[in-house]
This record gives C-alpha cells, sequence and structure tokens, in this order.
C-alpha cells in the first residue's frame, strides 16, 4: 500500500469523530426503524425515548420521537433487535424478535398505554416488518438464504440473479477487454459496466473495466441488497443496478467454523461439446474457516474469515478445433509456430482473507474497521471462451491471471444530538491484475469462430489504487428525515497494453488457414520457404470467403503489426519499423521484447465526485415521499475527452400504504453513469514516437471542437482493392525493394520475427495502408438513462407477500465504436468539408499527412459527418470500397451515439412460514432495443451512415424469466429430523445472436460485423435455458454449542444440454433458402444438414464488388450449432463444522 494514503485514511477517520462534516454512499449498507408513537386515542406523543438494542451485541441506538410524534433510527447494522419505547405517563412498549435486513427502512407504528392500564405493553413478532416507507424497488437476500441455497462457487453474483429483472449481462460478449472471469450482471437491461457494487458501503467497482473487484468470501456476508431502480440520491454513477454487500460481525459468544465444498467430474455428466473420447476433467476443492466473537463483551468484537480454492478442469472446445485438430497443428506448422495442445487444462489455485473488527467508543460513537484480500494464481484462463474477434479462444491464445486485490475500509457513526447522525467511510483499495499470454504466438483470427495465438482483445495489466472518503449528515426534523451528503473517490490507474503484437492475420476461414499454410510452407527444420513441401487438403464442408480467381489468404488476409516501441528521444526519423531485438520465432514464447513492457504502459489519475440531498417526508401515517438531487461530475480525464458538468440528477418516489397489508410504491428520475474507461487505457497505451514512420508524427492531440486522441496502435496490410490480388501499389522494403501484401509481410514476421522497414518516402509508390489507430470524441457526454417504476406490494394471509411491478429505463449517449476512415457507400460522398478538419499528424510530406485533413469525417460537435446520394445496394445493402483515405488503416472512434429502451414486468410471490419453509419466486416479461452493445470490432455497425439499420433486440434482452428458490426444514425431532432441501430452479428464454457473414462482404474492411441479407442485429434467437440445482442436508449436534452439516448439492439435476452460444456465421453474404429464426428451426437443421443451397448471384450494374464477396454453393454446416455449454449435471459434497 502507499503508506501516505494509509497515513491519510486514518488521520481523516480520527477527526471525523470529533469534527461533524457533510460529506453519501456510507449509509447504504445499513437499515433504518422510523414510525410514530401515539397514545390509545390516536394523538401523537412526543419526547418519547426509543431505545433499539442489537440482541447479539447488547449495543443500544437511541432516538427522541419529534413534536409530530415521528421518530428515525437510522444508521444500524442488520441484525436482531428489541424495540423499547418509554414516555412519561405511559407504560414501558417493548417490541421483540424485530430483524433488519440491509438496506431496509422499517416503519413501526407504537401505541402506548397510560401507565394505570398497563406499565408494560410486549410484541413478539417473527414476520418481517412491513417497509411502508421504502420508495425503492430492492430485494433482500438473507443469511439463511447464502448459507442454504445451492450455488456452485457461491458467488454473490449468483444471488443476485435470483432477484426480478436482473440477468446475466452480455455486455463484453464477443470481447475479453473487459475482465472475462467476472460473471457479469444486467439490471433493467442496462450494460452490465453501469452498475454498483458496495461492500459495507465502500465502492467495490474497478474503474477500468467498470465490473466489480473481488468481494469478500460468502462465509464473511452476512446479507445483501439488489436495488433494481428508482433508488434515492445517496447512490450514483449507475444506470443499472446497485448490490450492496454487508459482512458479518463478531458478537458476545464465540462462534466459528471450518467447511469445505468438494467437487469431482467423476460424478459428472458429460457435456454435449465433450463428447467421449475428448478430455473430461474437473477437480474444484473451496475450504476454509471462519472466527468471531468478543474482544471486550458488549463493547469490542472481531470477525476473521479465510477461504481457499483449487481448481482444475479440462476447457470445453468447439467441435471446429476438436474435429480438425491434425489439420490445424499442420497449418501451423508449415507456418513455423508450434501446435495446439490438445489437453490444455485450466487451474485456479486462489487465496482469499477476510478480518473485522467493531468497537463502540463511547454511547455515541461507533467504529468499524474491515480488510480483505484477494490472491490468485490462474492458468491457461480464456481456453474455450469466446475472445475479441468472436473466435473461441485455442489453448494458443490462452492467457494466465494473477491478482492481489485488497481493501482497508473504515467506518464510523457519530451520534451527535438525538435528532442528529453522520456516518464516515474511509477506504483505500489497491488492486493488481496481470494478465499475460500463454505463448507469444501470432494471433490467427478466424472470425466469429477461432482465435489461436496472442489475441489483442486484452489487457495485460490492470494497476488500480482507489481514496475514497464518503459521509452522510441525517437529521430528523419533525416528520422529515434530511440526508446530506458527499463521496469523494481519488483513483491512481496504470495499465499495459501491447496491442496487435505480434501480429494478428485475419483469416476468414479454416480453410483460408490451410491455403495461407501452403502459401508459407516453412520447413520445420531450417525455418525457411519449402515449396515442395506437399500441400495439406482442405477441410470439407468449410468455406474460405473469397470470390475467385483471387487467392484464398490474399483478399482478406489482414496482419496488424504491434507497435513494440520504446519511449526513446534518440528513436528518430528513419529508423526501421521493428523491435531491434528480432522476437523468437522457433517457440514463439514473448508476443514482444520483455523488455520493452513499459513502452505500452498507460498511467491515468483522475476522481469522481458527488453531492446530493434528499428528504423523506412522511406526510401522513399512510403517504411517505422520498426526493432529493443529486450532483456528479469527472476529473482528470482532460486528454481523453473534456469534462461533463451537467450530471445534476433530481429524483423522487412515493410510498402510499392505504392499510397494514398493501404498499404502493412508484418512483421516476435522471441517473448519469461513469465514463467508461476501457477504451481511454487502449487508445492512451499507444505511444507518441516521433520517427516512428519517417516524416511522420502522431502526438496525442485534441481539437476542442471536434475530435479527440489519436493514437498509432497498428499498421495494417490489407488487400481489399478489386481488380489485384495485392495490394496496390506495393510496400517498400529497403531502398527500391518492393513488398507485396499482405500474405508476404505475413511470411517475413514468421520467419524472422522483426517487422519489415517501412519507407514513405522511398523509391516506390506510397505503401497501401498505414497507420491504423483509435480516437475518442473528445466533446462525449456521460451517459444517461431516464427511470420511472410502479410496484403494489400486498400480504395475504400471515406469511405470503405478491407483488407486480413494471420499469421503464430510457438510455442516451452510450458508448459505440465506429470506423472513421471507412468510406461513403458506393454511390454517396462527403458534401465538402463541413468542420475544421481532424488535427494534422505531422508536416506535410507524405500522403498519410496531406490527405488526411481534407476528408471532413467529424461535424463540428464531433459526430461523424453524413455521406450525401444514392448508395448502391449489393445484396440489398449499400457496399462500400475500403478505407476514404487509402494510405489509413481502421481507425476506431468511440462516440456516445447508442441510446436504449427497457420496459419490464415483474411478477413475485414470498411465502414465509416461519422457519420450517421458505419460496421466493418470480417472473420477468421485458424488452430491450438499442442501436449497439459495446465499442469492439465485432460490435462496430455494420453501416455507420445508417444508424437506424443497427437499431435491434440488445444484447442483454431476455424477453421472459422465472427464478423460484426454496429452503425447507423438517422438524428437530423424530425420524426425519434435522434434514434441510433448498433448490433454485431457473427458466428462461433464448438470448438474442446476431447473423454474421464471416467475412468482410460489404468492403468496409472489417470482416466481423458484417451480416447475413437484411437481417437486423440480434435477429437469431438462441435455445431457451432451463436449470434445476438442487441441495440435501443434514446437522447432527454435537453437544449443546457445536454441530456438523453434511451437504450435497446437484446443479443442473436433470442434465439438460443448455447451450450458452450457438454458432452465429451463416457462410453467405445472402441467405440460402428460408431465413433462419431461432436455434432448432427448419432452416437452421437446412444448413446443418448442408441442404441450404445457395442461388447464384448476379451483382447489379454499376457495383464494383469487393474481392471479399463471395456466394458459396452452400450455408455453413455449423450454423446454429452450439458454440458455449452451460454446465451439465455436477455433483458437489460438502462437510461443515461451526460451533
Amino acid at each position: 500500500m502507499r503508506p501516505r494514503c494509509v497515513l491519510t485514511a486514518v488521520v481523516v477517520l480520527l477527526a471525523v469523530a470529533t469534527a461533524p462534516h457533510a460529506f453519501p454512499q456510507a449509509t447504504i449498507s445499513l437499515a433504518q426503524l422510523n414510525g410514530t408513537v401515539q397514545d390509545s386515542g390516536g394523538r401523537t406523543v412526543a419526547k418519547a425515548a426509543i431505545s433499539l438494542r442489537e440482541l447479539d451485541t447488547n449495543q443500544v441506538h437511541t432516538a427522541t420521537s419529534s413534536d409530530s410524534g415521528y421518530f428515525v433510527v437510522p444508521n444500524l447494522p442488520p441484525g436482531r433487535y428489541e424495540l423499547t419505547v418509554t414516555s412519561s405517563g405511559f407504560g414501558k412498549y417493548t417490541q421483540t424478535g424485530m430483524t433488519l435486513a440491509v438496506g431496509q427502512t422499517a416503519t413501526v407504528n407504537v401505541m402506548m398505554k397510560v401507565a394505570a392500564v398497563a406499565e408494560t405493553v410486549t410484541v413478539t413478532t417473527e414476520a418481517p416488518v412491513v417497509e411502508t416507507t421504502r420508495t425503492e424497488i430492492s430485494q433482500v437476500i438473507d443469511t439463511q438464504q447464502i448459507q442454504s441455497l445451492p450455488v456452485s462457487g457461491r458467488l454473490f453474483t449468483d444471488f443476485a440473479l435470483l432477484t426480478p429483472g436482473v440477468a446475466t449481462g452480455r455486455t463484453s460478449l464477443g470481447t475479453t477487454f473487459t475482465e472475462f472471469e467476472i460473471t457479469q450482471i444486467s439490471f433493467g437491461g442496462m450494460r452490465s459496466f453501469s452498475n454498483i457494487i458496495t461492500v459495507d458501503g465502500a465502492d467495490f467497482i474497478n474503474s477500468n473495466t467498470g465490473v466489480q473487484r473481488a468481494t469478500p468470501p460468502q462465509e464473511s456476508v452476512s446479507e445483501f441488497r439488489v436495488v433494481n431502480n428508482s433508488f434515492g440520491t445517496e447512490y450514483g454513477r449507475a444506470l443499472g443496478g446497485i448490490v450492496n454487500v454487508v459482512t458479518k460481525s463478531g458478537t458476545n459468544d464465540l462462534h466459528g467454523s471450518i467447511y469445505d465444498y468438494l467437487q469431482n467430474s467423476a460424478t459428472d455428466s458429460r457435456a454435449l461439446l465433450q463428447p467421449s473420447p475428448a478430455p473430461f476433467l474437473l477437480r474444484q476443492n473451496q475450504f476454509g474457516g471462519t472466527l468471531g466473537g468478543p474482544i471486550v463483551k458488549n463493547k469490542t468484537f472481531f470477525f476473521l474469515n479465510y477461504e481457499g480454492v483449487r481448481r482444475g478442469e479440462a476447457p470445453i472446445l468447439p467441435p471446429d478445433f476438436s474435429d480438425n485438430i491434425l489439420t490445424i497443428n499442420r497449418a501451423k506448422a508449415y507456418m513455423g509456430i508450434p501446435g495446439e495442445d490438445p489437453n490444455p487444462l485450466k487451474t485456479k489455485d486462489n487465496d482469499y482473507g477476510f478480518a473485522r473488527l467493531d468497537h463502540q467508543i463511547n454511547s455515541s460513537n461507533r467504529l468499524a474497521l474491515r480488510y480483505n484480500v484477494e490472491d490468485a494464481r490462474d492458468l491457461n484462463q480464456l481456453v474455450g471462451n469466446t475472445e475479441d474477434g468472436g473466435g473461441i479462444g485455442a489453448p494458443s491464445g490462452g492467457r494466465d491471471l494473477f491478482i492481489r486485490d485488497q481493501s482497508l475500509v473504515g467506518t464510523l457513526n457519530t451520534l451527535l444530538t438525538p435528532s442528529l447522525v453522520n456516518t464516515a467511510l474511509v477506504q483505500y483499495a489497491r488492486r493488481h491484475y496481470n494478465f499475460p499470454g500463454a505463448t507469444g504466438e501470432p494471433n490467427l483470427d478466424i472470425p466469429n469462430d477461432l482465435s489461436l495465438g496472442h489475441n489483442f482483445g486484452t489487457l495485460d495489466a490492470i494497476y488500480e489504487s482507489r481514496f475514497q472518503i464518503s459521509d452522510t449528515i441525517g437529521w430528523v426534523k419533525g416528520n422529515h428525515y434530511w440526508k446530506f451528503g458527499f463521496d469523494s473517490n481519488n483513483i491512481w490507474d496504470s495499465t499495459i497494453y501491447p496491442g496487435f503484437t505480434p501480429a494478428r492475420i485475419i483469416l476468414p476461414g479454416l480453410n483460408c488457414m490451410v491455403a495461407f499454410a501452403n502459401f508459407t510452407k516453412l520447413d520445420p527444420n531450417t525455418h525457411t520457404q519449402n515449396p515442395a513441401l506437399p500441400d495439406i487438403a482442405p477441410i470439407a464442408g468449410q468455406p474460405c470467403f473469397l470470390a475467385p480467381p483471387y487467392a484464398p489468404f490474399f483478399g482478406d488476409a489482414v496482419t496488424f503489426y504491434g507497435v513494440a516501441l520504446p519511449r526513446d528521444p534518440n528513436f528518430t526519423s528513419g529508423a526501421p519499423l521493428n523491435n531491434a531485438t528480432p522476437l523468437d520465432t522457433t517457440n514463439w514464447t514473448n508476443a514482444f521484447t520483455p523488455g520493452l513492457r513499459n513502452s505500452y504502459q498507460y498511467k491515468l489519475n483522475h476522481g469522481y465526485y458527488g453531492f446530493f440531498a434528499q428528504d423523506q417526508w412522511r406526510v401522513t401515517p399512510k403517504l411517505t415521499l422520498n426526493y432529493g438531487l443529486r450532483y456528479d461530475f469527472e476529473t482528470g480525464l482532460s486528454d481523453q475527452i473534456d469534462s461533463y458538468w451537467g450530471a445534476v440528477q433530481p429524483r423522487v418516489g412515493i410510498a402510499y400504504s392505504p392499510d397494514n397489508k398493501t404498499v404502493i410504491r412508484a418512483g421516476a428520475g435522471l441517473f448519469f453513469d461513469r465514463n467508461n474507461m476501457t477504451f481511454f487505457f487502449i487508445t492512451g497505451d499507444q505511444k507518441t514516437v516521433p520517427g516512428f514512420l519517417p516524416g511522420v508524427t502522431l502526438p496525442m492531440v485534441r481539437d476542442g471542437a471536434a475530435t479527440g486522441g489519436w493514437q498509432l496502435n497498428a499498421v495494417n496490410l490489407v488487400s481489399f482493392l478489386p481488380g489485384g490480388v495485392t495490394c496496390p501499389p506495393p510496400l517498400v522494403v529497403g531502398p527500391g525493394l518492393c513488398l507485396d501484401a499482405p500474405a508476404e509481410v505475413a511470411l517475413s514476421i514468421l520467419t524472422n520475427g522483426t517487422y519489415p522497414t517501412v519507407d514513405l518516402a522511398g523509391t516506390c509508390p506510397p505503401a497501401c495502408t498505414v497507420g491504423a489507430g483509435g480516437m475518442d470524441r473528445h466533446r462525449s457526454k456521460l451517459p444517461y438513462a431516464e427511470q420511472a417504476s410502479l410496484e403494489i406490494d400486498r400480504t395475504l394471509g400471515k406469511g405470503l407477500t405478491v407483488d407486480i411491478g413494471y420499469l421503464m429505463v430510457q438510455s442516451h449517449r452510450l458508448i459505440l465504436g465506429n470506423g472513421l476512415n471507412t468510406s461513403c457507400p458506393q454511390g454517396t460522398s462527403k458534401p465538402g468539408n463541413p468542420a475544421p478538419p481532424p488535427p494534422p499528424l505531422g508536416p506535410p510530406g507524405p500522403p498519410f499527412n496531406s490527405d488526411i485533413g481534407s476528408q471532413g469525417w467529424l461535424n463540428p460537435n464531433g459526430t461523424i459527418s453524413d455521406c450525401v446520394g444514392t448508395p448502391l445496394l449489393l445484396a440489398g445493402k449499400p457496399v462500400f470500397q475500403g478505407n476514404e483515405f487509402s494510405n489509413g488503416g481502421f481507425l476506431d472512434y468511440n462516440t456516445g451515439i447508442v441510446n436504449a429502451i427497457y420496459h419490464g414486468l415483474t411478477l413475485q410471490a414470498i411465502e414465509r412460514m416461519g422457519k420450517y419453509f421458505n419460496l421466493n419466486a418470480n417472473y420477468t416479461y421485458s424488452h430491450i432495443i438499442d442501436n449497439g452493445n459495446f465499442t469492439t470490432f465485432i460490435n462496430l455497425p455494420q453501416n455507420q451512415f445508417d444508424n437506424k439499420s443497427e437499431r435491434g433486440n440488445s444484447n442483454q434482452d431476455v424477453r421472459h424469466r422465472f427464478v423460484a428458490n426454496f429452503t425447507a426444514s423438517t422438524p428437530n425431532h423424530g425420524y426425519a429430523k434435522n434434514f434441510d432441501f433448498s433448490s433454485i430452479i431457473t427458466i428462461q428464454s433464448g438470448r438474442p445472436f446476431t447473423m454474421f457473414v464471416g467475412g468482410d462482404a460489404n468492403g468496409d474492411t472489417n470482416p466481423v460485423t458484417d451480416r447475413v441479407g437484411l437481417s437486423g442485429r440480434n435477429s437469431y434467437i438462441g435455445q431457451p435455458q432451463r436449470t434445476w440445482d438442487l441441495r440435501v442436508s443434514r446437522y447432527f449436534q454435537l453437544g449443546e454449542r457445536m454441530k456438523v452439516d453434511l451437504m450435497f448439492d446437484a446443479f443442473n439435476v436433470l442434465n439438460r444440454q443448455n447451450i450458452d452460444e450457438v454458432f452465429s456465421v451463416y457462410g453467405s453474404p445472402i441467405f440460402c433458402g428460408a431465413v433462419p429464426q431461432r436455434f432448432g428451426d427448419a432452416a437452421s437443421l437446412a444448413a446443418q444438414a448442408g441442404q441450404a443451397t445457395c442461388p447464384a448471384f448476379t451483382p447489379p450494374p454499376g457495383v464494383v464488388v469487393p474481392a471479399t464477396f463471395a456466394v458459396p454453393p452452400a450455408a455453413n454446416t455449423n450454423f446454429g450449432t452450439p458454440r458455449t455449454m452451460l454446465n451439465p449435471r455436477q455433483l458437489q459434497f460438502a462437510v461443515k463444522f461451526s460451533f
């Protein structure tokens, strides 16, 4: 840790004990009790003394009723309580058996009787307290559910998915720039990077990727609340939902446990994609222990938890890899690259630690300190996962993951007066995330199918340190409970991104890879070309998406050079485009020279700041109005975007309770997100290296009127133009020597391990494409959403509660990537230069510099300018002619142009029958539509000049989702005593997929976004999923204080083959027969049987057909088949000793 930050945290924490501030998030992990004190005649009782005692720690919380009889006891740790109310002239009122949950706003109205009638009134209740003043729509996952439900891996995200309106997030489908190992969740259809996760009120989001950091083990979690929508102004920086995790504290009794959860494939079923004799292995051991109790009784308490996870598994690989591994390895041998391991093993070796200390300083001050740490050592990750570009990661594309994630949090609750309370929070967190490639082999990318070698789509390292200060002050005045707060997060970020090192070669189909190997034919003994080697036979039924007479790999083989260049002032104009130190091509251990690692580093110090004010107004005993205002802003991002100062967020909610069994809740408001930082680091990691290309400098520049940072992150070489199979004109390799692109350039990299010198000013004509890069729109504004919700909550009978709810979320300005250097569709053009041109990339000279200023790419506000005219159509869609600027490569321009609209209807039933049976069942019917998903290659628009054509089902869309969970216990006597049963049932409709061509059919130089025919985004629906998980357990009492639990879990009891992703590469730019609609329909089965014969296709007159457009004889036989699977039936055995 940074000593200065730790010292500052301690000083700040001690200072707030003596000096109250109005600094918000600090209170969201706590509960609140409010109510009205009345006499038997209905008159309010003022100045009544309210006392709330924690039964487990004997700590007491006090308040006083106002002149209107209203009282609020805020900042209550979740737990069991006893309420006592006294007032002069009245008998004492006591209510026991009351349990408060995280984030709960409980209401208890007290009726006092005069002393002459009864000295003491005692009420005992085990029923949940009705939340008649809560306006947000949320749900608590309590300790019993956490401990009793069958959840593999025991992650909090699995519990969040039990609540209505929540589904597995798919924002990063087709990319790994975000942390792949994190289970992402989507609230209200919003992107999974737009949530907030807090632990004891502290922010647990990694600002680099937008997903949660390492949360404490579930054994140290008391409960958590999932807030779906209409949350108050104390919550900020989120469009989706909130998860508030509350950790366990020690009590007056010494308690502990030792546990072990075991899984072994010997008791499991095989997955559909792991038929015998494919490797089938799973070993998992999740073990640990807890200890908690008093240090000083009634005053100081501790709680400790250690947990370890050891896991080894054989990854599930798709048939395209498994069935063709011999051909793949032979092709790689011809390229001088080691073959794939047919039996890879993914391993996890993780350790988690947790420690918490609670201390009652005096009657007015309560301090909590918490520390948690994760150490992870996971090997061969990403094998079998979808990597960037849409391909499934082969063993050579694996990565090794090393994490050390630490957080130190302090919270101080101070009772300033009976009506004024302050809560301060300080956090220092540090996360080191290293993710190097398991190999350094060139990335052989088969779009939306397979990815071999060092994939470009992830950061090699993420380092983040966070210093957070948060403070909330609460004030009870009459029937109002005011809260004011401030939240400050200062963040130090550093990333390492080596880009496309050592090279990315896009090959549109396995047989294109075979053809490329037949071209290279490197002799394994001499590592030189040997044309006498026999050709590798093509794979039957596998297309290569190119039109004759072009050689298969020339038309769409793209080589990206990674810029492995040091920041060296002596690296001057005229220096060669290479690493200086050749890479070892005998085994491709490294993707770049290790000494250049820091050359890819980018540092960014930034901050989040938020202020809020809100009022909980008890208008009448039946009506509560919550209203408030929040303001957020970010700093430190001026190199990427302009600061945005308009994030003013008014919110209002009402809760009306016509009787003590019914609550009607409604809310609306504005919610601003934080900036998605991922691609700030992607573009930022590309260095400014004067002289990288002769006469060309590429500084990070900004133009407030239009564009953002412009960074060179690759040189690509591609032949897309018709009329020739090589890129005219050729590249220059040395004085007077010209090199055809791209296959010959790729061959040079494979044989020599260095990049050829590129000379734009040499004797040959200028190079074909140079200078791919990334930009961020400087005039971006924060994404935001409008939310509106309605819920009716009704209690039926003693323990059954039902509710019906509606949620609308409409979001705006979500980020999407665009190909800035994409030409206008044929038949159209840009009308001159409508805005100041993007900044020049150096002095006039080579065409790369002189042409770029006249493109007219951007409007004055930074949006992409339109093309005018009537576009020519090929297969019903506009067709392009490569890059607009012929000497420029692909330029990714990130800007907030995506809008999304979500409508959701939820039904829920909760049954509480004491300790013997608990049921929670919910159904969600929803639909979300948007016009873009994220900002990686696979998510770019097919036609960025027609955003309306991108409107379709969102990746997050789940039309129907039903989830039920229950826990049931037998009585503690008789033959079947002490048995517990629990279950989770999940049924949901299929997720949407886009039907891809599998190559660049429209000539815009991006081969991974082209859709078939006139089909829209996400128009093909996958398989519905049905899962039933079951637990049977029994405990044996060992004396009065000790017991042993034996547990048996069965995940996916019925062994349903649930398909997660399907192959959506159709293999043709036009449909061959009926249009597939959903998984397993007649059109999909026809394609798989080779019966979807493609018709003859004649291009319309006047259209220049790209070399990469071709109609094959039939559709891809893999289309619509399983690509990745959820787990088959797996069994888990566990034992837990507790005292």
